[in-house]
């Protein structure tokens, strides 16, 4: 009887040590009273953790750009620059690209502060590699553009050289709903989507080979109305959209080369799921919705391991690279940073 207790313990104790856990750490910012209409202006649009994961970098709807140190819970305000959308983040180059209050697009050092303007208006959505060497921007319309960056080290930038258009891919429909470079700059995706009366809306992802002229894989999600979030895995292997269809939302991923769907779920409460966030292992995607549901899943079984409700709206989440924390940001102005394992 006692081997048999101890033996029924053992099986626990393994099972809690293997299993996904999420544990409370710290709050970052001030709680504030949540609007329904509008998000306050101190709410996380998104965000992202620095390479050693130190630091989290956030931009707020209001415009600025801040970053948090993660020992001492301290902020402060990056540069000068009001953002008008926050398009991309280059862990390795520690630098935003960003479409400024009259949309140029800029790419922002969060080091030094220095701002280089790439380009004057037009554009709507862009990425980074990691290293910030390769860039893609769209305006909206059946193209996107492929460019190549160069480093700069000195305080005063020249942009003469720095930035240098490669090609130009054409897409099968607008690219209205997202535009995502892989870390390693080797796969490029964009979310496509058109709307003609009687045939409802239209959403398509294409995915290229950085240096090929036509698309790999075309993703046909159906008759969604649009698609939030648009993201690789950090190991490039796999592709994640958020889905919204009869007001319910819903994600999806796709396995890059062969299209097969690792994980689609649909009909959630909430209208739009706002966040997805892939572990850094890409062993897992944590989703965030307007009803404050976290559901952290487990990609290669298909379904949800942790479900934590918030009482309000999530709108951005971000793993740390060292795979010790994650940040979920909350309609009510607040960053809740939660200890992070997954199973083993």
């Amino acid at each position: 009887m006692k081997n048999l207790l101890v033996f029924l313990l053992f099986n626990v104790l393994c099972l809690s040590i293997q299993g996904a856990t999420l544990e409370f750490a710290f709050q970052l910012g001030e709680k504030q009273q949540p609007r329904l209409d509008v998000l306050l202006p101190d709410v996380a649009r998104q965000m992202v953790f620095s390479k050693h994961s130190t630091k989290l970098i956030a931009k707020a709807m209001g415009g600025a750009v801040v970053e948090w140190d993660i020992q001492s819970r301290q902020k402060r305000e990056i540069g000068n620059i009001h953002v008008k959308q926050w398009l991309a983040y280059s862990v390795g180059a520690n630098q935003l690209l960003v479409q400024d209050a009259d949309d140029n697009i800029t790419l922002l050092s969060l080091e030094s502060g220095n701002e280089i303007r790439l380009t004057n208006g037009q554009y709507e959505s862009g990425s980074l590699s990691a290293d910030g060497t390769l860039g893609v921007l769209s305006n909206g319309d059946n193209g996107v553009e492929v460019w190549r960056l160069v480093k700069q080290n000195s305080e005063t930038v020249n942009t003469n050289g720095f930035a240098q258009k490669l090609k130009t891919l054409q897409t099968g429909l607008p690219v209205r709903n997202g535009l995502t470079l892989s870390d390693d700059g080797q796969f490029i995706a964009a979310a496509e989507g058109s709307y003609r009366d009687g045939e409802g809306h239209r959403t398509i992802v294409e995915i290229w080979n950085a240096t090929d002229e036509r698309p790999i894989q075309v993703l046909d999600t159906g008759e969604i109305l649009g698609v939030w979030n648009l993201l690789f895995s950090p190991d490039a292997t796999m592709l994640a959209v958020d889905t919204q269809k009869h007001a319910q939302s819903g994600i999806r991923v796709w396995e890059i080369g062969t299209g097969r769907q690792r994980l689609a779920k649909s009909g959630f409460e909430a209208y739009w799921t706002r966040a997805l966030a892939f572990s850094p292992a890409s062993d897992y995607l944590a989703s965030g919705d307007e009803s404050g549901y976290l559901r952290i899943w487990d990609i290669s079984e298909g379904e949800s391991v942790i479900w934590e409700t918030y009482p309000t709206g999530i709108q951005a989440l971000a793993f740390s690279p060292d795979g010790e924390y994650l940040a979920v940001a909350l309609w009510d102005a607040t960053i809740q940073i939660l200890h992070w394992r997954g199973k083993k």
